[in-house]
Parts: C-alpha cells; sequence; structure tokens
C-alpha cells in the first residue's frame, strides 16, 4: 500500500488547475503551477486536485528524509532516481546541468498515470 511519511503540507494559491500527486513550483506571480520544464526545479507535491485558478492549493514540503507520493510520467523501475517531466510527474531522472532530482523511487510504475513512493534527497 502507498503511504506518504513524515510529509509537512502547506497552502498556496493555485495558478492553474493543479492535479493531486503532481510536482509543482512557485510561479513568479507567487502562485503554484505544475512544473512544466523537463528535470525542472519543484517545490511540492499537490495533495489535493484543484480546479479553481487562485483556489487554496495544499502542498506536501519537499524535504529530505521525507516520502511522498507523485504520479509516474513513464515507466519508473524501483531505486531509480526520479526528476520532473514537462507535467509534474515523476519520470526516471537524466543528469546534467540545470536538471533536479527529486529523489529515489521506492515503487516501480509500469507506465504513466500510477502512484509512486519517492524517498525525498531534492538536489
Amino acid at each position: 500500500m502507498s503511504t506518504s511519511q513524515n510529509v509537512e503540507l502547506f497552502s498556496g494559491e493555485a495558478g492553474t488547475a493543479v492535479t493531486v500527486y503532481r510536482l509543482v513550483v512557485r510561479a513568479a506571480d507567487g502562485q503554484y503551477d505544475h512544473v512544466s520544464g523537463a528535470q525542472g526545479d519543484m517545490d511540492g507535491v499537490a495533495a489535493e486536485t484543484v480546479a479553481t485558478v487562485g483556489g487554496e492549493l495544499p502542498i506536501a514540503l519537499l524535504k529530505t528524509g521525507t516520502i511522498v507520493k507523485v504520479e509516474a510520467g513513464a515507466a519508473v523501475a524501483a531505486n531509480a532516481t526520479v526528476g520532473s517531466d514537462t507535467s509534474g510527474r515523476a519520470i526516471t531522472a537524466v543528469s546534467g546541468v540545470g536538471n533536479w532530482q527529486l529523489g529515489k523511487a521506492l515503487d516501480a510504475a509500469a507506465g504513466a498515470g500510477e502512484i509512486i513512493r519517492v524517498s525525498v534527497t531534492k538536489m
């Protein structure tokens, strides 16, 4: 069973419609949107789906030692280092300058849409 651990929530304002278990980042306007760049920086994971722009968005804070649930964007192997795709979903990370990594997948995903647990070591 997939569970989160040691999660701290904070509230932000949704800048777009946001889907639960997707990675979000704070935009220049102060609102939170899905991570839109492959391997982009991230601030948290949406803890609920928020359809209303400007709606209150509960966000799971990313900090080392936290285990969060994230939607996979492709097949992911257990123990793979993951980052974000262009929709805020977890994919196998690619090393490189400017590429952000979320942490290690604790579960495997056979494909996009599956919910996996990730042990956060954000770098």
